[in-house]
């Protein structure tokens, strides 16, 4: 027979071990656990990058179903760029448009230039002063914008002129563009 002692260690062997059974299976579940969730954000990654990747395909698709309309629309604009500065051109345009709708030039100025080869482009400054009425200064601004030639206002400073007619004078500042030689 067992003594009680022999029978007090075989039940604390037995509970001792059953606590380390117990620990190691709370240990293996809480890695599990860990797991799971490493993998549920994984799998959220993943399913954002597929929207990312199917957005990018339908943008793509898009693109390649409208490439006759990208190709007339970016040679359109390459017209609006011509090869050569053409300031003449350019006085010529103010100069007709201004007398078009009543206002009287006080100068064109073209300024430095600014080369931006990295986009193919030389930018020509200039400034416009031109005398007349709200309404006619807005019609300058739109026929510039409409005119077949890339203009960009960078700034319209209006003041009054003095004139009994109650006119205004504005400084135009904007630039002109022409294509950068790439030879």
């Amino acid at each position: 027979m067992a003594t009680p002692a022999a029978e007090a260690r075989k039940a604390s062997i037995i509970i001792i071990l059953s606590v380390l059974a117990i620990l190691v299976g709370l240990a293996m579940i809480y890695l599990q656990a860990a797991n799971l969730n490493s993998l549920k954000v994984a799998v959220e990654d993943e399913k954002l990058a597929l929207a990312q990747a199917e957005a990018l395909l339908a943008q793509r698709l898009e693109y390649q179903a409208n490439a006759p309309f990208y190709r007339e629309e970016a040679a359109r604009l390459k017209r609006l760029i011509p090869e050569q500065p053409e300031e003449a051109e350019i006085l010529r345009l103010i100069n007709i448009t201004a007398e078009e709708y009543d206002l009287r030039i006080h100068e064109i100025r073209f300024e430095n230039r600014i080369p931006n080869a990295d986009n193919g482009y030389v930018a020509m400054p200039l400034v416009i002063t031109v005398e007349g009425n709200y309404r006619s200064l807005i019609d300058l601004l739109d026929h510039l914008q409409w005119s077949g030639r890339a203009f960009r206002v960078d700034q319209v400073r209006i003041a009054l002129a003095g004139s009994p007619q109650g006119n205004i004078r504005t400084i135009i500042t904007a630039n002109a563009f022409y294509r950068a030689n790439t030879n």
